[in-house]
């Protein structure tokens, strides 16, 4: 699996804001929230992502989420299928989300534990970007995961996709139970 990590520098706008809107369940607080979530209902390896991201197991919360299927492949220039997604996920501690270097340490970890999955079929894109917190009032930063898996058709891009996901939330759920620690929470 590659993973790039991108940093985005100086102090331009929040890209991203959390939660994505005022009417955004909290699904850490309502876990219920995702079965209600059409995109969570017709992707189950989402489904089992958001319920673990956002569990009490983790430190993490999930803001927006994107999914698309591209026919055919944009990047690779192949006759390739491609089915992506890309979710921001924030610490579920609000003090955490104002120091970038947390980020960057997860970014790292991720990275690394990512990194030993050999399959070339996914492409892993870590985005590290300011972001304003509604409830708090002030700007942090957050985290864009961006999963693209290819296939020969768009079932097994898919299929693909969602084995890449499982394993993306196993290292982060892992790095959660580090930091957690480092962190004393």
């Amino acid at each position: 699996m590659h993973i790039d990590i991108i940093e985005e520098t100086g102090n331009e706008s929040p890209a991203g804001v959390f939660p994505p809107d005022d009417d955004a369940p909290d699904l850490r607080e309502n876990p219920q929230q995702i079965e209600q979530m059409p995109v969570a209902r017709r992707h189950a390896p989402l489904r089992n992502f958001l319920i673990s991201v956002n569990g009490p197991e983790s430190i993490l919360a999930t803001g927006n989420i994107t999914i698309k299927s591209d026919l055919p492949s944009a990047v690779s220039g192949s006759a390739a299928q491609e089915f992506a997604s890309q979710i921001e996920i924030v610490f579920a501690v609000p003090s955490l989300n104002w120091e970038r270097q947390y980020y960057v340490d997860l970014c790292s970890g991720l990275k690394e534990l990512v990194e030993r999955d050999t399959s070339d079929s996914f492409r892993v894109v870590l985005k590290i970007s300011r972001c304003h917190f509604r409830a708090e009032k002030r700007s942090g930063f957050c985290l864009a995961v961006r999963l693209v898996a290819e296939g020969n058709s768009e079932q097994q891009a898919e299929l693909r996709w969602g084995l890449g996901l499982a394993r993306l939330q196993q290292a982060l759920l892992f790095s959660s139970r580090a930091l957690k620690q480092q962190v004393g929470e």
